[in-house]
């Protein structure tokens, strides 16, 4: 195209562009904010505008299952199982919004360490911070109770593991579990009132945290490279050396299009990886629905891992009090960092408690992730059948059984001949053995203190017959 005919365009765009702002009141934002000088961010400040991305994929794919799920005890499993088998794209649309949540802690961890590593607490930008605080909070109580509202037997082991973490708080627990419950027994109530937290209360909380903590950020900005060369005691000081930044032709940038063009690029890649996850994986996969007289001990949510593995390593006595002063006393500390942390100093090079704090922290918290993969204290579903050893030919009924008997998870928890989980005893090498009837009815209803889900009512008569075929050949199998 001729220079002169593409300014002529181009001049005919902008002063259509400037029309539109002026219309519709858009110019002084677009002036003040998105015009506006700033210091030059580096790309792993984009977390921010990535966390804002996905709370974004979070309500819209969040209100597009509203509208075909029922919260009620009775009709929620059937009815996010008709989302994901039956309804058109529902099973992208719940697998967007699954791995968008677990992304989403997992860049909200990594954005509260990036703070923790720079000082982003300091002043001036202490209100940030703390709105920051409840916002982080807000998020993990969002993130749990989503997979609770699937009501199969994760939501509710999960909600019974809850209940339990509010029974043990000091004076008010029976009345937290009532409150959480909705009234003496689990049920419908309690699936309502998670429902109403999960889709009222946190988000119109969160949405509001986020416009004000996006409008401190403008206001006080990032933190810049300069603060973290030169110490900085008050808010005056500051703002003298951001100013200084943002008009630097070498240190600043107009935000738009140059920091939002790097921001949002960071923000698409992780939203990509979320969004490729769920074309490939798929949506979580259900467990059975949730039954709320047998117990059941299925794994939670991989981002919950690591806390879950760190509740398993302490002793007895401890585990049910770590459970509620671990998170209570994460807030308060949190909240209090800024008061107790006034020094002058940002950046990892200048603060080397916080910078050996967070890499600790990160070790630690993947470390428990790894080892709750491979926990041996809880079953987890394993997809794979038990194998036979070598040269024991199974009948026909019994190579049914062995299918069997990881279709219904029994694998979770026994080893076959020493190959597999730990958790319940190896079925090759059971001293005292047991008969077809014997097993027939410790598979219905096991004995009392004996870990193991009852199966009365959750599996068919045939089923039964081969799983029992299968463990009775077990039985005999080589002591490997």
């Amino acid at each position: 195209m001729d220079p002169k005919k593409r300014s002529g365009v181009q001049e005919k765009l902008e002063a259509l562009g400037n029309k539109i702002a002026v219309t519709f009141g858009y110019a002084p934002f677009r002036d003040t904010v998105l015009k506006r000088l700033v210091p030059k961010a580096a790309w792993y400040q984009g977390d921010g505008a990535t966390l804002a991305l996905l709370l974004a994929i979070q309500v819209v794919t969040g209100i597009t299952m509203t509208l075909y799920y029922t919260n009620a005890a009775d009709h929620a499993y059937d009815s996010v199982q008709h989302i994901t088998h039956q309804i058109t794209l529902g099973w992208l649309v719940r697998g967007i919004h699954f791995w968008t949540a677990g992304i989403m802690v997992v860049m909200l961890f990594s954005h509260v360490f990036r703070h923790l590593l720079l000082g982003g607490y300091k002043v001036p930008r202490q209100g940030t911070w703390t709105i920051g605080v409840f916002q982080f909070f807000l998020v993990l109580t969002m993130s749990f109770t989503g997979y609770v509202l699937r009501w199969d037997e994760r939501a509710v082991y999960a909600v019974r593991v809850v209940l339990n973490m509010f029974h043990n708080v000091p004076v008010i627990g029976d009345e937290l579990v009532l409150l959480v419950q909705g009234g003496p027994q689990l049920g419908s109530l309690t699936l309502t009132r998670f429902f109403s937290v999960h889709v009222w209360v946190v988000p119109l909380l969160l949405l509001g945290l986020v416009a004000i903590h996006i409008y401190l950020v403008i206001l006080h900005g990032i933190t810049t490279k300069a603060e973290r060369d030169q110490a900085v005691t008050t808010a005056e000081e500051h703002k003298e050396l951001y100013t200084k930044a943002s008009l630097s032709e070498e240190h600043g940038e107009r935000f738009h299009p140059h920091t939002t063009f790097m921001t949002g690029a960071v923000a698409l890649t992780i939203f990509s990886i979320a969004f490729i996850l769920a074309l490939t994986m798929g949506p979580r996969e259900m467990y059975p629905e949730g039954n709320l007289v047998s117990q059941s001990i299925p794994r939670e949510e991989w981002w919950f891992w690591w806390y879950s593995a760190l509740i398993a390593q302490l002793p007895p006595l401890i585990a049910p009090v770590f459970y509620w002063v671990f998170p209570v006393s994460l807030f308060v500390g949190m909240l209090l960092l800024p008061l107790l942390d006034r020094g002058p100093n940002r950046g990892a090079r200048k603060r080397p408690f916080w910078a050996v704090f967070v890499v600790l922290c990160v070790i630690g918290m993947l470390w428990l992730t790894d080892l709750r993969t491979r926990s041996p204290w809880t079953g987890w579903p394993d997809p794979i059948p038990p194998s036979a050893p070598g040269g024991v030919v199974l009948s026909e009924k019994s190579e049914q059984g062995r299918q069997l008997f990881a279709r219904y998870g029994c694998n979770s928890c026994h080893a076959v001949s020493a190959r597999g989980r730990k958790v319940g005893p190896d079925l090759a090498r059971i001293k005292h053995l047991l008969s077809r009837s014997e097993l027939h009815s410790f598979i219905l209803a096991p004995p009392e203190g004996v870990a193991m889900p009852k199966y009365r009512g959750r599996i068919t008569e045939a089923d039964l017959d081969r799983i029992v075929e299968f463990v009775l050949v077990a039985q005999t199998f080589p002591r490997e």
